[in-house]
This record gives structure tokens, sequence and C-alpha cells, in this order.
């Protein structure tokens, strides 16, 4: 809507923080001019009645005191409101003849963000015989000088800050440029946590149709950019991004166990992304849950025999290992090396479904909620029976994992409990981190990492490591994928990649690249 002197509103561009409420009143000065016209002292009296009622908030008042009381209150309500002008000074000076300039100190407070706005304007006196003696000459300009007469034109205030900063654990900024594989993760971060920053005040004017684009008059203070602070490290990321860059499709996240920051993390950026939001059924790898809880309810140990057959049946349903290793009298430690399905399979009388479904919401923090600063998919395993817990058993069905998941999985073997895994502090999520209900026991900790440890070395990764692939196994146009996680000191590493046969050798290619590269 514009601005005319036949108008008797004006549309609102900005919020009214003022709320109605009186500007406050302060004491103005009376100069006098013995020059002033049209008489003596009525140009500085006039302009002092006329400040003194804008100043305390009484526009109408205001507004009967100039040539154009209807279109003078529409545009004193109009920057009231439209700046969120809380309180005003106004302070004459000296007049000349019939021109009396004066000083305004407007405190605003818009959107929240607040300051003073300091500047000087001018105002005419004539005289009005019609309306019975002077009166303030009404022009846009008496309210600031920037403002042209005509109407079609507001002074509106704005808010403006930077655009935000993220960093790493130790002040170095990243981006998406040079930290490629962090492109989804900082954005997220930036869209979350872009209004910590301090907001600077401005104050534009503003042509109808323009957008509330048009040309600022005033900034008032300076805005601060927001600094995001995250737990990650710009070297670690580097190296990390080194490393899958050679493998197209593969997915990293690296976790420090004793705290549970994430150090580093590397997005696949297609449709399907199971770093960080997706979820899949992770196949063998979850084994490392399975194994945790047979040892946890003592129904075997690294020396139990259990064998590894090529074939094993449970409630109806026959599996198969993928891996095509057999061995009729293998120890469990040699089942747990070559992620042998059927070996598990034989054990899943051992295990009632609420047992599985504990470990892994109880000591692993599965399917708890993750307020990791972003949006994460936090792992579900649901309690089962029958077939479909033996299927679970072996990480099909419905276990569901991601990337992100198994990080923590081995990050919480190598610490001995659950840390959640966070991208950024806590008081920047502004909500409390998940809990594990237990840790592992002191024995079973020991074991898994010492089977770990084995598989590591037969690998000739250099550090505790497990491996495995998941597919559909009754849909074959369905990609296979590698797990492979590792740790080595204060190091957890997961790995989720495409696989070309039923090995998790891609993955585990990533694994060692990145483990090389860190050092």
């Amino acid at each position: 809507m514009r601005i005319n002197r036949h108008t008797a509103a004006l549309a609102l561009t900005a919020v009214l923080v003022a709320g109605g409420a009186a500007y406050g009143l302060h004491t103005v000065s009376d100069h006098r001019s013995s020059g002033a016209s049209p008489a003596d002292n009525e140009v500085t009296d006039t302009a002092s009645e006329f400040l003194s009622a804008w100043q305390a908030g009484d526009l109408d008042k205001a507004a009967r005191l100039t040539t154009d009381p209807n279109q003078a209150v529409t545009e004193l309500r109009a920057y009231r409101d439209q700046t969120g002008a809380a309180s005003l000074t106004l302070a004459p000076e000296p007049a000349t003849q019939a021109t009396v300039p004066f000083r305004v100190a407007a405190r605003l407070n818009y959107l929240g963000t607040k300051a003073t706005w300091n500047y000087t304007a001018k105002l005419f006196v004539v005289d009005d015989p019609a309306a019975g003696g002077p009166r303030v000459s009404w022009h846009s300009s008496v309210i600031h000088p920037s403002l042209p007469d005509g109407g079609g034109y507001t002074l509106q205030a704005f808010t403006q800050s930077g655009a935000p900063i993220t960093t790493d654990r130790h002040g170095t900024p990243l981006t998406a440029h040079t930290r490629p594989g962090l492109t989804q993760i900082l954005s997220q971060l930036q869209d979350r946590y872009a209004g910590q920053g301090q907001q600077a005040l401005g104050i534009r004017l503003s042509a109808a149709g323009d957008g509330g684009g048009g040309r600022v008059v005033a900034t008032l203070g300076r805005g601060t950019k927001a600094q995001i602070r995250t737990g990650l490290d710009a070297t670690t990321q580097k190296a990390v991004d080194t490393a899958a860059a050679r493998y197209p499709g593969a997915s990293v996240v690296v976790i420090r166990p004793s705290t549970g920051d994430v150090l580093a993390a590397h997005t696949t950026g297609v449709d399907f992304d199971p770093t960080l939001e997706g979820v899949q059924a992770p196949g063998q790898i979850f084994e490392l849950v399975t194994a945790a809880a047979l040892l946890e309810q003592g129904a075997i140990t690294p020396s139990t025999p259990v064998g590894c057959p090529a074939q094993a049946s449970y409630g109806g349903r026959t599996f198969t290992d993928p891996g095509g290793f057999t061995a009729q009298n293998a120890l469990f430690s040699e089942v747990f090396a070559h992620a042998c399905d059927t070996g598990y399979i034989r054990l899943a009388d051992e295990l009632t479904g609420q047992d599985l479904a504990s470990e892994a919401r109880d000591v692993f923090g599965l399917g708890r909620d993750w307020h990791t600063g972003i949006t994460t998919a936090d792992g579900a395993v649901p309690e089962l029976h029958g077939s479909d817990l033996a299927a679970a058993a072996v990480g099909q069905g419905e276990v569901r994992l991601n990337t992100l998941n198994l990080a923590s999985l081995t990050a919480t073997i190598q610490n001995g409990s659950f840390k959640q895994p966070l991208f950024t502090d806590p008081d920047t999520i502004g909500k409390g981190i998940a809990h594990a209900a237990r840790p592992l026991s002191d024995h079973v900790a020991d074991e898994l990492r010492s089977l770990m440890r084995a598989y590591g070395d037969t690998a000739g990764i250099g550090a505790a490591a497990f491996g495995g692939v998941a597919d559909q196994f009754t849909d074959s146009d369905q990609p296979i994928t590698g797990w492979f996680t590792a740790y080595r000191g204060d190091l957890a590493v997961a790995v989720t990649a495409p696989e070309p046969t039923h090995q998790p050798k891609t993955a585990e290619d990533v694994v060692r690249a990145v483990l090389g590269a860190i050092g």
C-alpha cells in the first residue's frame, strides 16, 4: 500500500515491537529565536509543542499541530511501528527564521534486537489561518530526511548477521570446498545454528513492491557471525576425504571412543546414504552385538566348539554363509573370525528376543534417542522370536544400522561403555544426550577386544577389526554392501561401501587407507 495524503492507513511491513505504548517523555529544551516567523516566538513554541507530543507518544495531538493531520498521523504511526521505536528523545536546535532543526535519539527494539538510532532532522513552521494559528508544515522529511514526499516509501527496520562459520575442535574453519565429505553435515549445522550470532539492526528506505530490499539509510551496531564449533578434526577429515575419494560410494565415520565426538565423516551424497540418516539390514557386522550378548549370557566362551556348516536351519528357515567358510568343529573364535552366519544360527536357542534387543539398546545405545547435533537414524533392534530372531542374530530381517551406528558399536567395545556420538557440544544442541543403561562387563569387553585383535592380525590391518557383508539374499538385483570397522588407540573407524563379491574388500581397503593416513 502506498503512502499519500489521501490514505488513512498504511500496510505495516515489520513487527510492532512497541505494542502501541507511548514513547518515554523527556523534557524538550525551549530554544527561542528573536527572528522567528510567522510571529516572534510562535515558531519555537509550535515546534516545541509538536516535538513534545510526538516524543510522549501522543501522535494524534502531534498530527493536529501540522498542516495535514491525517497524513501526519499515518506516517508517524508507521515510523513507530515499522522501526520498533520504543521511545524517543527529540531535542530542538536554535531556529533559523521558520526552520527548526532537531536531534533524534530513537531507542529501537525490533524482533528482540535493540539499538539507539541517532540522527538530525528539521521542520518548518508556517502560518495556517484556517487551522487557527501556526502549524508544522507537514513533509515526510520531518520524520527522517531520507523519506521522500509523495507516498510510496516507508522506513523499515531489519536485522542482519553474517553467514555462520563452522570450525573444527581446534577452531579451523570447515567448508564444503575444503572438506567435501562434510557437505551435507555442514549444511545441516549451519541451518540449525546460524541464529546464534549477534544480529545487527538496520533501517532501510523501502518502496512498495521492492520486497523490502530498498536503500539502507542506517546500520546500527555490527552483527557477528555465528561460530559453530564442532567436535570434528580438520586433519582427520582431510585423511578421510582423501581415502574415500578413491572408492566411489564409500561412507566413513571416525569416532573418539572416550568422548563420543565424531572426528570425521564422509557422506556419499547419493539418494540413499547409509552414513547418518539411512538405515539397512547390516548383515554379518551385527554379529558384534550377537557375540556380546552370547558372551554376557555365559552361553559360550571364545573356545567353545560351535561349528560352521554350509547350512543351518532354525524356525523353519534355512540359512547359508555368504563367505563360504565351513568347519564342522570350529571354535567360536573361528566362527567370529570368519563371520560365519551358520555358526550363530546354531546358537540361536541360547538367546531370547529380549536378550538380543536389550544388549543392543542397554549396552550399545541403539534405538535410543540420539541428539548428535544433526539428523541421524539411531539404529533399531526390535524384540523378535523364532526364525525372525535367528535372522536378527546375523543382521538380517528387521535389524537396521548405518555407518554412524557401526562406528559407535566399535567405540563402545573399545571404551567399554557407550558414549553417544556428537557432532557439536550438548550446550549448542540444547538437548540432553542419550545414555546406555549399563556398560559392557569387563570380561566380555576384554574377550571382544581379543577377538577383534585376532581378526585384525589375520587381515594384516594393524588394528583390532571386524568385517562382513550384507545383501538382500532374496533379490540378486540388490547390491552387496560391505561393512568394515576397526579401532586403534582412541579412534574407531567404520566404513560401508558397495562390494562386487561377498567379501568386504572395498570397505576394508578404505579403513586401511584411513588408518594409514591418520597414522
